[in-house]
């Protein structure tokens, strides 16, 4: 994306100019990695970025296969449901809330680390049964 926008500068001025842009553009990568990035952890809530949930609330985390997922995300969704994907993400996760005054039916999660993030959700919630 960004050599095109470079691309379309030289079109429009010269290839100094397009230099000058591309190179502006590439220092942005680095802001834009870390402000896209989706961060996960599990302790007494599950937090993703700014959004958290109390561990007691959910119940039956399962990782998904990519087709499942893909349609968790499109054809099949519940607009009562909470996403956290990115759409470079294949798989993730479906995690089902057993809170009677929340609305909301399921979470979906995008990771790469589906099954590690499956096994501490189930581990954390056991450990906090206790």
């Amino acid at each position: 994306m960004y050599f095109s926008i470079a691309v379309a500068i030289w079109g429009a001025f010269d290839i100094e100019q397009a230099t000058v842009t591309l190179m502006i553009l590439i220092a942005t990568m680095p802001y834009l990695w870390f402000k896209l990035r989706m961060v996960i952890t599990v302790d007494d809530e599950m937090h993703i970025d700014r959004a958290h949930i109390e561990l007691h609330y959910l119940s039956d985390p399962v990782a998904l296969s990519e087709e499942k997922y893909r349609a968790l995300r499109t054809v099949n969704l519940d607009a009562l449901s909470f996403h956290a994907t990115r759409p470079w993400l294949k798989t993730g996760i479906q995690v089902l809330l057993k809170d009677e005054r929340d609305q909301t039916t399921y979470w979906l999660i995008g990771s790469k680390k589906c099954e590690a993030l499956v096994a501490e959700l189930i581990k954390r919630s056991r450990d906090k049964q206790r």
